[in-house]
Order: C-alpha cells, then sequence, then structure tokens
C-alpha cells in the first residue's frame, strides 16, 4: 500500500499539502474545504500548482457532509443534490483522483431497498449537474440502524445501483468501521478471510482505497471510535495481512488516526514498520 493521512483543511488547502510533506506521504485525503469558506479560483489553481511541485501524487477528496442523500424527502434530497455536485465539482477542481462518500440512511419510513434507490438517484443527478468525469468511491460504514453500506451486501447493492451513473466505480474500506460493523480483523485469519470476503462481493478490482484505522469500539458495536494503532482492538496481526497483500501494493491507504501532537508520525510509524517493502 502507499501509506497517507487524512490533513486537516482548517487553515487552508496549501497547509494540508505541508502536512502531507513532513510525513513524506505520497498520498493524502483532504475535506474538498473549510468549513464556510468556499475556496476561491486562485485557492484552487494554487493548490494545484503545489501539490504539482509535491510529492502527492494521489489525492483522495472526502465529502465534508452530503445531507440526507438517501431521504424520501424530495426536498432534503434536492438540496443534497445541490451539495453533493458542488462538492463533486471541487473534487476536479482540485485535481483529485477520488472522491470518496458514505451512502447515509434511509428515511424512518423507508427501507433498504428503497435507500439504494433513492442514494443512487442523488448520485446521478449530481454527476450530471457537474459533469464529473472522475472517480467514486463508496466508503463502508459501521452500520446499525437505517445506516446503509455497514455490510459488503449491502455496499455491492449500493455500487450496482450507482454503477450505471459512474462507470469510474469503487470501494474505499474502513478498517474501524468494518470492525464495528462486525468483520474481524484482529488475526491473520480473520483478515485473510476479510479480503477474500471483500473480493467476492465487490469484485476483484473494486477496492481502490483503504482508511487505516484502529478501534476503540467493540466488535459488531456499530460505534465509531478510531484510534491510534497498537491502541486498539485491532491489533497489528490483521493489518500486516492486509498491508501485505500483492494485489494492494498501489492501493491508497489513508490513516485517519486521533489527531494529537506526532501522533501521524508515530501511527505511520507503527504501520511502515509492519511492512517496509510494501508501505511506502
Amino acid at each position: 500500500m502507499i501509506l497517507g493521512v487524512h490533513a486537516s483543511v482548517r487553515r487552508g488547502l496549501l497547509p494540508a499539502l505541508d502536512e502531507a510533506g513532513a510525513q513524506s506521504c505520497a498520498v493524502l485525503q483532504v475535506l474538498p474545504y473549510p468549513r464556510h469558506q468556499a475556496p476561491s479560483d486562485e485557492d484552487l489553481a494554487a493548490f494545484r500548482a503545489a501539490r504539482a511541485a509535491s510529492g502527492v501524487k494521489t489525492l483522495l477528496v472526502h465529502s465534508r457532509f452530503v445531507p440526507n442523500p438517501a431521504s424520501s424527502d424530495a426536498a432534503l434530497r434536492a438540496r443534497s443534490v445541490v451539495h453533493f455536485a458542488n462538492e463533486l465539482r471541487l473534487c476536479a477542481a482540485l485535481g483529485g483522483d477520488a472522491y470518496v462518500i458514505h451512502a447515509g440512511a434511509y428515511s424512518p419510513d423507508s427501507d433498504v431497498e428503497k435507500g439504494v434507490r433513492l442514494f443512487a438517484d442523488t448520485v446521478r443527478r449530481a454527476v450530471e449537474t457537474s459533469r464529473f468525469p472522475g472517480t467514486v468511491l463508496l466508503e463502508n460504514v459501521p452500520g446499525g440502524g437505517r445506516r446503509m453500506g455497514g455490510t459488503f451486501e449491502e455496499l455491492a447493492r449500493l455500487q450496482d445501483a450507482v454503477r450505471p451513473f459512474v462507470p469510474n466505480l469503487g470501494a474505499c474500506l474502513d478498517t474501524a468501521h468494518a470492525w464495528a460493523a462486525g468483520y474481524d480483523l484482529s488475526t491473520a485469519e480473520a483478515a485473510l478471510k476479510f479480503v477474500a470476503r471483500a473480493h467476492r462481493l465487490l469484485g476483484p478490482d473494486a477496492i481502490r482505497a483503504f482508511h487505516l484505522n484502529d478501534s476503540r469500539a467493540l466488535l459488531g458495536s456499530h460505534r465509531e471510535s478510531h484510534e491510534h494503532w497498537g491502541r486498539g482492538r485491532l491489533g497489528l496481526e490483521g493489518l500486516k495481512v492486509l498491508l501485505e497483500r500483492e494485489e494492494f501494493a498501489d492501493t491508497p491507504a489513508i490513516l485517519e488516526t486521533p489527531k494529537e501532537p506526532g501522533a501521524d508520525a508515530a501511527n505511520l510509524a507503527v504501520v511502515r514498520a509492519l511492512a517496509p517493502e510494501q508501505a511506502k
């Protein structure tokens, strides 16, 4: 895998590049804009130029927040289309190589089948509005309740529904989310089963990115609780298996571990030490 970090854009887009460079990361993930502050054309051009001169070869843009993309409320879904389309435009303007999104939850009076259909329609309308030509990655979630995409089966249904509108579609697998959804990754055997199941249900070429996170949550608890590597419940044995998989040698892998002083460097050191040849 090619390792990177999720860098904050709170101080702007350019400092995020500096953050990745300070950790010698060839991949970077950012939100498309600082909160309540849309980047200007000049900001976007400066970011593209700085990235071209940096060591960041792959840029993932993670959705900041797409409200209610699977809602049964037509007005809420229409606002989601506008928001989603704007973020897709920004992803393209930043030179992003892929846009990462969660499917969200279906409405209380709805069900998974209808939620999948409405989410796919939201994606279609946003892609058509923005004329986005790039890659969209559907991320797995901790699951539970009405949240869609916690299981590989649900993620596969979402992929099948969206693919007609986004030919260049893939999956981004978050290890902490998978653990919270009930997928054991704590041993080599469990991690091998996890990969085999993902390939079988999502497709052998579907996994285009990873979010590598340990977790404080209990297995199957459906709780979002990222932790530093080696201090959570996943352990390092299963992580080593993922890092050593040949098919993931060039796959971007983003650490979204808690942001504390020196934490990114420490987490990257732990992960790089497990597979120094594969983890670049």
